[in-house]
């Protein structure tokens, strides 16, 4: 295990995984601050949510798709040196993610009940969505803002600024649920649609800080507009490489919404018990984000600087650390779901769901996130962005959505044997595809000698 795991390792490692998990760790647990007040509302209220939250997922999904094809290239130009490009990097993501976040809101806030009613066939559910959507909406736009500004920090290794841009936003959005939701300090009680006020303004305050901060230090970020949006002869290139990274997150998140959509019609309550169970999963997922962050970094900076044998060894330990990783975090979801699904306010019914789905989580963890490593961690900084996007679109939509499909809507099984049998299907064929294709050595593919031409 040394040659794994040596003081390098983590002297190289630590210092950038922690703070960006320490990061989402924040914004999870804000998110599920507001999930339990939400909770004391009803369990319709909890489920309602985050039915109409897929909006602001997929638009999330898209910004990440187009961050990692940033992510691929920032990464290599940093370890080359390459200040130009990466900030040729940043115009072609503006550029590219502000309509996106734009045509979202118009969308969401123009055709609210027709969203919902795609989502869930229960009129409660869809009553309780259309009220949160319509504000909500208006956050899309500072979603992709600062998807953009987070991954060219990150990628460069500043990496506390974006932790504490996010974690204040992330705050804000806990205090202000708190106030609009119940009707607080003289303010109305709003319910669920205070909820998406509370959104949309928190998700502004992320993007501001970190301009607002980078101006004043004259940081990476801050440079003349023509520096910037010079992309003449770059923007094709870019997006030759970036499109693969770009579809597979589009259509991944497409995918997901397709699946919640078909557990959205197996009942409120097992909804409600699912929404609990997503809530936890995102505060343990944090770890991998930190994890999976920091091996791209430091592989796309090892061949960007010309040391491919270093990235292989960086990936390498970074592929069997994430199991390790999942049997600690397994026993902490074991020894603690039962207390922690009992914080919610929900149906004792939409308890035992979540209950159940914890219990299989709990003994996969590290199984289930080893594709997420392997893509977003490894192959994207090595400049292979097709092997996800082929991957995934063969598993989620020959596999995934037509098993969730005939067994929830078909055959009818009960809402926790078809999440499980659903779930083992995508996590089996997504490891033995991305380890077969990891273990061929194929995925080191530079972009950093790119040609950038001067205009």
């Amino acid at each position: 295990m040394k040659h794994l795991f040596g003081k390098a390792f983590f002297k190289e490692m630590l210092p950038l995984a922690i703070p960006i998990a320490l990061q989402n760790l924040l914004m999870a647990s804000f998110r599920l601050v507001d999930m339990l007040m939400l909770g004391q509302l009803s369990g319709n209220a909890l489920a309602a949510v985050d039915l109409a939250s897929q909006m602001s997922f997929f638009v999330d999904l898209i910004s990440f798709g187009v961050s990692s094809g940033c992510a691929v290239f920032i990464a290599q130009y940093h370890g080359a040196r390459n200040l130009d490009g990466i900030r040729r990097v940043m115009g072609c993501a503006i550029v590219s993610l502000v309509p996106i976040g734009v045509l979202a809101t118009v969308v969401s806030v123009s055709f609210p009940e027709t969203i919902m009613r795609v989502l869930t066939d229960d009129p409660t559910l869809r009553e309780i969505g259309v009220s949160y959507l319509r504000v909500a909406a208006f956050s899309y736009l500072g979603i992709v803002i600062n998807s953009v500004l987070s991954t060219v920090l990150r990628s460069t290794e500043h990496v506390r600024l974006p932790l504490i841009a996010s974690g204040t936003a992330a705050a804000l959005n806990a205090l202000l649920n708190y106030i609009l939701i119940f009707g607080k300090l003289g303010f109305p009680a709003m319910g669920a649609q205070g909820a998406g006020v509370a959104t949309a303004i928190s998700a502004s305050v992320g993007p501001l800080i970190v301009l607002v901060t980078s101006l004043i230090r004259r940081n990476i970020l801050i440079a003349p507009p023509k520096a910037v949006f010079r992309l003449k002869g770059f923007f094709a290139p870019f997006w030759k490489r970036s499109l693969p990274a770009f579809l597979n997150e589009t259509l991944w998140s497409a995918s997901i919404v397709i699946v919640n959509t078909i557990f959205g019609h197996m009942g409120a309550e097992n909804y409600a018990g699912l929404s609990t169970v997503r809530t936890i999963e995102n505060l343990v997922f944090v770890f991998f984000i930190g994890v999976c962050h920091s091996c791209n970094i430091l592989v796309g900076k090892h061949i960007g600087g010309g040391d491919e044998p270093g990235a292989k060894r960086i990936a390498n330990s970074f592929l069997v650390l994430t199991p390790l990783m999942g049997l600690v975090l397994g026993a902490a979801v074991l020894a603690l779901r039962r207390p922690v699904v009992d914080l919610f306010q929900i149906e004792e019914s939409s308890k035992a769901v979540a209950r159940s789905l914890l219990l299989m989580y709990a003994f996969e963890i590290g199984f289930r996130n080893i594709p997420y490593i392997a893509v977003v961690g490894i192959f994207r900084a090595g400049g292979d962005t097709r092997i996800g996007f082929f991957g995934d679109l063969f598993v989620q939509y020959l596999i995934v959505i037509p098993v969730a499909a005939v067994l929830g809507l078909v055959i009818k099984l009960p809402f926790v044997t078809t999440f499980v049998i659903t779930q083992l299907c995508d996590d089996i064929a997504k490891n033995l595809i991305y380890l077969i294709y990891y273990r061929k050595g194929n995925w080191i593919r530079p972009v950093s000698q790119i040609r950038i031409d001067s205009v």
